[in-house]
């Protein structure tokens, strides 16, 4: 199989829903090269933004604003690198700048934070880098208490304002789920192979 180069693919949506799970099943495909970059934001290419993610997982920020604003620096920190993977190869990206918008403003900046300066500085970072294809998983597996309704809903806002490149991952089984990630890119004319 063969990901056109320059293509980005998005695996988006709420935490414990197998994004990362289908990171590793697909990254572990028969590619042709130029193969694939797979990989997940914040924590990205570099040691500083791996660094970073690892911090930030491991202990617990007193403000929202902060964790999304170093969330959005790894972003940025990392983009380089991606620009430069997209000249040459595909990425398939564990989460992306919805996640900012979705966890950030929706999961409690939204009425906190002046709205155009946050919409603001997440596109100032993401402009020029659009996806192909976004995955878009709104079904946990497990419970996570991230993961509240107000979340979901800004997944679904997103999703309506850029329907005609977004899919939404029906529930099934993991290897169920990756034959249809694949099937999708196919249709798209993104995976040949």
């Amino acid at each position: 199989m063969r990901l056109r180069p320059g293509a980005l693919i998005v695996l988006e949506g709420i935490d414990r829903s197998g994004k990362s799970t289908q990171r590793t099943a697909l990254q572990a495909l028969d590619w042709s090269d130029p193969k694939p970059l797979f990989t997940h934001l914040p924590s990205g290419v570099t040691e500083t933004t791996k660094a970073t993610y690892r911090l930030l997982e491991e202990h617990r920020l007193a403000s929202d604003l902060s964790r999304q604003l170093f969330h959005l620096a790894c972003h940025a920190e990392n983009l380089p690198t991606l620009r430069m993977a997209l000249k040459e190869r595909g990425i398939v990206l564990d989460r992306w700048w919805w996640s900012t918008i979705a966890y950030g403003w929706y999961g409690g900046l939204k009425g906190r934070v002046e709205k155009d300066s946050f919409f603001g500085a997440v596109d100032m970072v993401w402009r020029g880098v659009d996806a192909d294809l976004i995955f878009l998983f709104l079904s946990p597996h497990a419970e996570d208490k991230n993961n509240a309704d107000s979340i979901t809903a800004g997944y679904e806002f997103l999703r309506s304002r850029d329907s005609a490149r977004t899919v939404l991952v029906p529930q099934r089984s993991s290897e169920q789920t990756t034959e249809f990630i694949v099937s999708e890119l196919r249709s798209h004319g993104l995976v040949n192979g």
